[in-house]
C-alpha cells in the first residue's frame, strides 16, 4: 500500500502523518509467554520497495479526502443512498434525488447495499457460531504505559507488539508523536446481537460480554487505561463471485468487493489496489463505449489477487486465534521455533517458506504491473477499435446534383 501511495506523490504527506515499524514482538494472549520476534531489515525493505508504516486509519483517509477534492472529486455528506438502478445507471438519494453516472463506483464498505445489485442474490449473514467477529479499538496515554513497570516495555516507537490468544488477536503500536498507544481488539464473537452492535459506537467493554480470563495481566491493564473504547459485530459474508454488475454499470470496490475479516492487516491495501488497478485501467479510455471491456479486465485482474487474499487472511486469523489446548501449543511451538531466526536472511529455506512464503507474494504485489502487462497484451486490439471507429464516425457530405428547369 505505501508503495502505491508513494507512487501517486504522497510520500511527503505520509512521512508527516506516519513513522517507520522495525519490528514485530508477538507473545501468547492468555500466558504473556514471549513467543518471539521478527525485524524489518534494510534487505527486507528493499525487497518490498516500500516501508512499514504506523499510521492512523482517520488520518489516511483525512489525506485521501484532499487529495481527491483537490483532484475535483465532488462530495455529498449526510447524503445516504438508497438504492440503485443498475440498468439506467442510476443512484437514489434519501432526499429522492437521483444521479446518473456512465459508471458506479460501489465503495460502500462491508455491509455494502450495492453489492446484492452485482452478485444479483440477496445477501444473507453467516449465523453459524463463531462466524460473527468483534472489533475493538481504543488508546491508552503513553504516559500511563510508562508510569506502569510492567506495561513500560511497549513504549518503542518501531515496535509493533502482538498477542494471539483463544479466539482473538490482540495488537497496539505508539500513535505519531508517541502520545498515545493505539490498540486494536479482533476476536470471535458468539454472543447474541443487540440492536447497534452492528455499528461503530463508543461502548464500554462489557457491554460486548468479553471473556477476561482468556487475557494475560498487561492485557487486562491495557483495558482498565483505555480511553476512546469504539467496537461494533462484523457478520461473516460469503465471498463475492463477480465485481461488475452483468450491465457493466456498477463496479464493487474496496471492502463492498472483498469483506475480509475485521483488522486484516491487507485490507486498506486491496482497497487502495482496487483503485491504482481501476484508474490505471481508466486512463486508456478513449470512448465510453470501451468501459465493458475495461470493468471486465478489472474483474479479471483483480479477482486472482483478492480471493488469495482473502483465504489468506482466513487462515492467519484461524492460526493466531487457535483454542486454547493442543492446538495453541502446535501453534506456539511452530511459531517460536520461526521467530528464533528473527529475520529473514538466517532462515532456512523451509522456515522461510512458512514465515514468508504467503507474505512476501501478497506485500509485493504490483496492482500497476498488472495493469501494465495487461494493457501490453491488448493495446493493439484496443487503438485498433478505436480507429475503426473514429473512421465510421466520420460524416461525408454527400453533394446532391443541381437540378435545371
Amino acid at each position: 500500500m505505501t508503495k502505491i501511495l508513494s507512487q501517486w506523490g504522497l510520500g511527503p504527506a505520509l512521512a508527516k502523518i506516519s513513522h517507520k515499524c522495525t519490528s514485530f514482538k508477538m507473545r501468547n494472549g492468555g500466558s504473556g509467554e514471549y513467543i518471539g520476534a521478527i525485524r524489518m531489515t534494510d534487505s527486507f525493505l528493499l525487497y518490498l520497495l516500500a516501508d512499514f508504516l504506523f499510521m492512523q486509519h482517520g488520518q489516511l483517509h483525512t489525506l485521501l479526502y484532499d487529495v481527491a477534492k483537490e483532484a475535483g472529486a465532488r462530495f455529498l455528506f449526510n447524503t445516504e443512498v438508497t438504492g440503485a438502478d443498475p440498468i439506467e445507471g442510476t443512484v437514489t438519494l434519501r432526499g429522492g434525488d437521483v444521479v446518473k453516472a456512465d459508471v458506479i463506483v460501489a465503495a460502500d464498505g462491508h455491509d455494502s447495499i450495492m453489492r446484492p445489485l452485482v452478485t444479483g442474490e440477496e445477501e444473507s449473514v453467516d449465523e453459524l457460531p463463531g462466524q460473527r467477529y468483534l472489533s475493538l479499538a481504543f488508546q491508552v496515554p503513553t504516559d500511563a504505559l510508562r508510569e506502569d513497570e510492567e506495561l513500560a516495555s511497549l513504549t518503542d516507537p518501531l515496535v509493533w507488539y502482538l498477542w494471539v490468544g483463544d479466539g482473538y488477536i490482540f495488537h497496539g503500536n505508539l500513535v505519531v508523536g508517541e502520545q498515545d498507544f493505539t490498540v486494536n481488539l479482533v476476536s470471535k464473537y458468539y454472543s447474541p446481537l443487540n440492536e447497534g452492535d452492528d455499528q461503530w459506537q463508543h461502548r464500554a467493554f462489557d457491554e460486548f460480554q468479553l471473556d477476561y480470563s482468556k487475557f494475560e495481566p498487561r492485557i487486562l491493564k491495557l483495558l482498565k487505561l483505555a480511553k476512546n473504547v469504539a467496537g461494533r459485530v462484523y457478520h461473516t459474508w460469503p465471498t463475492v463471485d463477480s465485481i461488475v454488475c452483468e450491465n457493466s454499470r456498477i463496479v464493487l470496490v474496496g471492502e463492498a468487493g472483498h469483506p475480509l475479516v475485521p483488522g486484516s492487516r491487507h485490507s486498506t491495501a486491496l482497497s487502495i489496489e482496487d483503485a491504482q488497478t481501476l484508474g490505471r485501467l481508466f486512463s486508456h479510455i478513449q470512448h465510453k463505449s470501451q468501459l465493458p471491456q475495461f470493468l471486465n479486465a478489472y474483474e479479471e485482474i483483480r479477482q486472482p489477487r483478492v480471493s488469495a487474499t482473502q483465504e489468506y487472511e482466513q487462515r492467519q486469523f484461524g492460526m493466531f486465534s487457535a483454542p486454547a489446548g493442543p492446538p495453541m501449543i502446535q501453534r506456539d511451538a511452530m511459531m517460536r521455533a520461526a521467530l528464533a531466526y528473527e529475520d529473514w536472511e538466517h532462515m532456512d529455506e523451509d522456515t522461510f517458506k512458512m514465515v514468508w512464503g504467503n507474505e512476501l507474494a501478497l506485500m509485493g504485489h504490483d496492482a500497476g504491473e498488472q495493469v501494465d502487462d495487461w494493457w501490453t497484451q491488448w493495446r493493439s486490439f484496443f487503438e485498433g477499435k478505436e480507429r475503426a471507429r473514429q473512421r465510421d464516425s466520420i460524416q461525408i457530405p454527400v453533394l446532391q446534383p443541381a437540378s435545371y428547369d
